[in-house]
C-alpha cells in the first residue's frame, strides 16, 4: 500500500527550512554579540547604541510594511495599521534620545497618540478585512517570531529584568548596572524578532491576489 508524500509549496523543502532556522538563530546571537564585549560601566545601553538598534529595527519593520502594501491588494489596510503600530514603536524608542541626549522637548505621548488613532481609523474603515486577517493570524509567516517577541517584552522581560530577581540571585554581588544591561539585550532581541516577524507577514501580505 502506497501512501501519497504530501508535496512541498512554493520550493519549499526540509533543508532550506533547516537553513532558515539556523540563520534565524545566528542572528539572535549576533544580535546579543555588544553583551560579550568588554564591560564599559560608562556606557549608557538604554540611550546609546542598544537603543539606537531597537528604533533602528523597528524602522525597518515599518519601512518594509509600508513597501509591502503597494502589493498587497486588498491587504493593504493590514499593513498600514501594522507599519503604524511599528512607527509608534519607534517613537517610543527614540524618545529618551531626543529629549535626554539632545535635550530638546518631545511631546512623546502626543506623537504616539496620533499615531495609534490613524492605525484605529484605518482599521475601523476597513472591519472586514482586518478581522479576517486577525482570524487567520496563526496561518501567516511570522506571526510566531512576533509572539515570541511579545512574550520576552511583556512576560520574561518582567522577570530577568527586575532588579528582585537579581538581587535574590547574586546577593551581595549585585549590581544596579545588572538587570538594566538585561533588560536593554532582552529589548533588543525583541526587537529583532519583530523585524523578522515583519518580513514574514509581509512576503505573505505581499503574495495574496487580488479577489478575481
Amino acid at each position: 500500500m502506497t501512501q501519497n508524500v504530501p508535496k512541498s509549496r512554493n520550493g519549499s523543502s526540509l533543508s532550506r527550512t533547516l537553513v532558515r532556522i539556523a540563520l534565524i538563530c545566528a542572528g539572535s546571537v549576533a544580535i546579543l554579540l555588544p553583551a560579550w564585549l568588554p564591560d564599559k560601566p560608562s556606557a549608557p545601553l538604554e540611550r546609546g547604541s542598544i537603543e539606537f538598534l531597537q528604533a533602528l529595527l523597528l524602522a525597518l519593520g515599518a519601512a518594509v510594511m509600508l513597501g509591502a502594501s503597494a502589493h498587497a491588494g486588498p491587504q493593504r489596510p493590514v499593513c498600514r495599521v501594522l507599519a503604524f503600530g511599528l512607527a509608534a514603536a519607534v517613537v517610543g524608542e527614540i524618545e529618551d534620545f531626543i529629549s535626554d541626549i539632545l535635550g530638546w522637548p518631545f511631546p512623546e505621548s502626543w506623537v504616539v497618540g496620533a499615531i495609534l488613532i490613524f492605525a484605529l481609523i484605518t482599521g475601523f474603515r476597513h472591519k472586514r478585512i482586518m478581522l479576517g486577517f486577525f482570524a487567520t493570524l496563526g496561518t501567516h509567516a511570522g506571526s510566531g517570531l512576533i509572539a515570541a517577541a511579545l512574550l520576552i517584552l511583556y512576560v520574561f522581560n518582567r522577570v530577568i529584568g527586575s532588579s528582585n530577581f537579581w538581587r535574590a540571585t547574586l546577593g551581595d554581588a549585585f549590581s544596579p548596572e545588572i538587570p538594566r544591561i538585561c533588560k536593554s539585550y532582552l529589548e533588543l532581541l525583541a526587537c529583532y524578532l519583530i523585524f523578522l516577524g515583519t518580513l514574514g507577514l509581509a512576503l505573505t501580505l505581499a503574495r495574496r491576489k487580488e479577489p478575481s
